[in-house]
């Protein structure tokens, strides 16, 4: 079963929020950071987002959290703590891009249309090309059914209007120290570009995995990244 929008893991107040990329939930972070109390979100719905996970960590939250986005939830992270500064100590923005080109995210989104399942399982193929990790074959045993099942398309199609529109850039990235994380073999988001608006911030930092996929979280070297500072 999905997510739920916010999930609250851990029991201690939590001190980082994890989002995650088109077509998945939190689950794809599962075992990233054990014993990290966290706040793990559900499917994104881009449209009021960051109010309403600033409402969530009213409830939850007893200081400034690390946030981390991976690919829409980058752009997401980075909307959220522009939006609510005070909330935020670090982002950390995994497989970003400046920008996707508009006929690249229409094209998606009609073989979404014309196709979901087919569409889904070529995505999450990409997120993990060209590596054919364990993890990948976790992932294809066990969470990529119930994302092919239970991904709804409307929610779907929400986070490709979304992408169709949203950048990167010096004015787009928040005021906090920003981490930029990619992997070298990335299909999705090319890496010269994540490294190009790190480069343009003057502030944001840039970590290349070599090898890693789009999904480079799941690099082994990622948590050390990611808990820097």
């Amino acid at each position: 079963m999905l997510l739920e929008e916010f999930t609250s893991v851990g029991r201690t107040a939590p001190g980082m929020v994890l989002l995650p990329g088109w077509a998945t939930d939190g689950r794809i972070f599962d075992g990233l950071f054990p014993g990290v109390a966290a706040v793990v979100a559900g499917p994104l719905r881009p449209e009021g987002f960051p109010d309403r996970l600033a409402a969530f960590l009213d409830g939850v939250a007893r200081g400034p959290v690390t946030v981390v986005g991976w690919s829409l939830g980058g752009f997401l992270a980075a909307e959220f703590a522009r939006r609510h500064p005070r909330r935020v100590r670090r982002v950390v923005l995994v497989g970003i891009r400046r920008r996707y080109p508009a006929d690249a995210v229409e094209a998606v989104r009609e073989k979404l249309l014309r196709d979901r399942r087919a569409c889904l399982s070529d995505f999450h193929a990409q997120c993990f090309f060209p590596s054919r990790m364990a993890a990948y074959r976790e992932f294809r045993a066990g969470l990529q059914e119930e994302y092919l099942r239970e991904m709804d398309e409307k929610g779907l199609l929400s986070g490709l209007s979304y992408l169709s529109t949203a950048s990167l850039s010096l004015s787009a990235l928040p005021s906090c120290p920003v981490a930029i994380v990619h992997g070298e073999k990335d299909v999705v988001a090319p890496a010269g570009e994540a490294e190009e608006v790190a480069a343009e911030s003057g502030r944001a930092s840039f970590h290349l995995l070599r090898g890693a996929p789009h999904a480079a979280f799941l690099d082994e070297r990622f948590r050390a990244v990611a808990a820097d500072g």
